[in-house]
């Protein structure tokens, strides 16, 4: 426990983190050896090796993160003698459209080339027609999202955008120092509740330790999506 205790540090997020959130969230979710491996459905019926899968990760997982942070308005990172092991990013305090813009952009880019890498190993496969395309599946999260929020009625209310804490720093109560850290964070701003979406990918029931209360599921609707989406609500 003191490893991840008193050696632990917290500073704001910056621009030039994305790389390293982008890591997290490939070991995390992209990677069989994960809690969640979002590539398979993208690679079925092509031939890819091992740096190349690595690549094709690596770049899904930057699309998503640039997608939240797009949307993004507070940030911390946790570290570790200097390396990136956690991080919190939430949304609902004000907005930047330049920060928005620059993200967009930035997922666009990697989505495009993470499609070019998939392409040439689809013309490698011995059967290259039989394979569709497939969309990032965190837009089958942002689906299911826009329909839980509406029917929770969540309105302007805060929300934790993305929670990830390396496979290391786990189980040493490092989700929930960072979480601590959001929730002061929005209180500064004068909210009293805010909320999240988890999936079934990930540790979903932590948050049902930490009090929260689910307030909408829907099921994942694409291949290789999680089985379920769900909106967990507390307050500040």
């Amino acid at each position: 426990m003191a490893l991840f205790g008193d050696g632990i540090t917290f500073e704001p997020l910056t621009g030039d983190d994305l790389d390293d959130i982008a890591g997290l969230a490939a070991d995390a979710w992209y990677s069989p050896d994960g809690l969640g491996d979002m590539t398979s459905a993208a690679m079925e019926g092509t031939w890819l090796d091992d740096s190349e899968r690595d690549r094709v990760a690596r770049l899904m997982a930057t699309d998503e993160i640039a997608a939240y942070l797009q949307e993004m308005t507070w940030g911390v990172k946790a570290l570790l003698k200097g390396r990136m092991v956690g991080v919190i990013v939430t949304h609902g305090t004000h907005t930047s459209a330049e920060t928005a813009e620059h993200f967009g952009h930035v997922g666009a880019e990697a989505r495009e080339r993470a499609e070019e890498l998939l392409t040439a190993a689809r013309e490698r496969a011995e059967h290259p027609d039989n394979i569709e395309p497939t969309e990032p599946i965190y837009l089958d999260e942002i689906r299911a999202t826009k329909e839980m929020r509406a029917e929770a009625d969540l309105g302007s209310i805060p929300r934790i955008l993305l929670l990830v804490v390396s496979a290391e720093a786990r189980g040493h109560g490092l989700g929930k120092r960072l979480i601590n850290r959001a929730l002061d964070h929005f209180r500064r701003h004068g909210a009293e509740r805010y909320w999240l979406v988890t999936d079934t990918d990930c540790d979903w029931t932590f948050y049902e330790h930490l009090g929260l209360e689910r307030l909408a599921d829907r099921p994942g609707m694409v291949p290789g999506a999680p089985e379920h989406y769900f909106v967990y609500g507390g307050r500040a």
